[in-house]
């Protein structure tokens, strides 16, 4: 798997011939190469070396990063295996696991920065089975130190693919992006917390419920979150080949929080993310979404290479927006609208440079 070092995180000799092949391709496309704004193409930066894939990276990607996220594992955890502990065992063996899924799920809480570090080969997979992982950092001034961030990823993705990679990533980014305080904690949907195993895997390496209490008490450490946007919602919408459909005009919750906490707002982008697995069907995704009203467990059984949980190998485009802040005496609606309008122009300024130019975007 693709190695990333401790001092810029990408082995950047073996970078240099992948960067002016992007600059060729795009001054023959009529763009020009110079710095500035306007025409000229945009300082790329990459996760890991392009091309890089493996069959190692390949397992990491089906058995720790798809597999869970299906119903298989519950199945096996949670009704197999006791009925065979049941059948073998009589009701001593049975009631020993019963009591040993309890105790997972009431052991409180642990981050641990150590094992954190040492997974994080894990999830370079994530980048290393792209054709190229890439991103853009707009800012050109370092964000104020002082305050903690929320940085907000659309879409949300029929697998939260590129929230994952740049959450647990987040050290190669936030270089160029000049943020050198605080913590980073990814936050996902509540269910999966309620899940043994699962859940203590996700505290221990930083993901935790995206609720207001845990987002709030991070921002006050100064410490910063990722939030899908989006949300189940929005996969239920669907995905499609030319567009990106975002549930964004009801959703203001994480805006309230940062105008609460003084915290700061950057939205990221993630071009090309819709198009890491197959697209379900309407019929299916009213089913899901029906499921969820009564039982939050997202939308199983995503679909990629010979209909496994296995996604695509895609090139993938993250660009990271200016921050926004909340204005003095600003209403909520007013801080949405123009969070909104700072979204919808990163969009339609980098949409450009991402695989698919001619990508349009939807706001439900």
């Amino acid at each position: 798997m693709g190695s990333l070092d401790n001092t810029s995180r990408i082995a950047r000799q073996e970078l240099e011939v992948a960067h002016k092949t992007v600059n060729d391709d795009r001054s023959k496309s009529g763009v020009t190469s110079n710095q500035g704004d306007g025409g000229s193409v945009p300082q790329f930066h990459y996760f890991c070396k392009p091309h890089s894939t493996t069959v190692g990276t390949v397992l990491v990607l089906i058995f720790y990063h798809m597999l869970p996220f299906t119903a298989i594992p519950h199945i096996l955890l949670f009704m197999y295996l006791p009925y065979y502990l049941q059948q073998r065992c009589s009701y001593a063996g049975l009631t020993i696991y019963v009591g040993f899924l309890l105790s997972l799920l009431v052991v409180p809480p642990y981050y641990s920065k150590t094992v954190r570090r040492k997974v994080r080969v894990l999830y370079e997979a994530l980048a290393v089975h792209l054709p190229s992982a890439r991103f853009i950092i707009v800012p050109k001034e370092p964000l104020p130190q002082d305050k903690g961030y929320i940085f907000a990823i659309h879409p949300h993705g029929r697998m939260f693919y590129s929230n994952a990679l740049f959450s647990q990533l987040h050290e190669i980014w936030r270089a160029p992006l000049k943020l050198t305080h605080g913590d980073l904690f990814q936050t996902a949907a509540g269910g999966f917390f309620y899940a043994p195993f699962a859940r203590n895997w996700f505290y221990m390496i930083g993901i935790m419920p995206a609720s207001k209490e845990n987002i709030v008490d991070k921002l006050r450490n100064k410490d910063h979150v990722t939030i899908a946007v989006g949300g189940v919602r929005e996969v239920c919408l669907g995905t499609q080949v030319d567009a990106d459909v975002l549930y964004i005009k009801r959703r203001r919750g994480f805006l309230q929080i940062a105008m609460d906490e003084g915290a700061g707002v950057v939205p990221v982008y993630a071009f090309n993310e819709n198009q890491l697995f197959k697209h379900d069907p309407r019929f299916l995704l009213d089913f899901w979404q029906w499921v969820n009203n009564y039982v939050k467990i997202g939308v199983p059984f995503m679909r990629g290479y010979f209909n496994l949980p296995m996604p695509y190998s895609k090139e993938l485009l993250l660009v990271f927006g200016e921050p926004l802040f909340s204005k003095e005496d600003e209403s909520i609606e007013d801080f949405h609208a123009r969070y909104v309008e700072s979204l919808t122009q990163l969009f339609e300024r980098y949409v450009r440079f991402s695989p698919d130019p001619k990508h349009k975007l939807i706001l439900k």
